[in-house]
């Protein structure tokens, strides 16, 4: 899957869409494209953001450190 939506990457991650949507909400992730109401982003990219979010978590970091 190169590009999706928040709700695909979050079913294919297993993970829950609002916990992607507070990221987006952040400014963590950002999407590559807007189309309509539906943001589009590169889900090998945000993937590897939220790698990088979870190993800046078990190091102590805050998400606002994160940004």
């Amino acid at each position: 899957m190169k590009h999706a939506s928040l709700g695909e990457i979050a079913i294919k991650l297993g993970i829950n869409k609002s916990q992607l949507a507070y990221y987006y909400r952040l400014g963590l992730i950002k999407p590559i494209v807007k189309v309509g109401r539906m943001n589009i982003f590169d889900a090998d990219e945000t993937l590897k953001i939220l790698k990088n979010i979870k190993t800046f978590k078990k190091e102590g970091k805050t998400l606002e450190e994160m940004k």
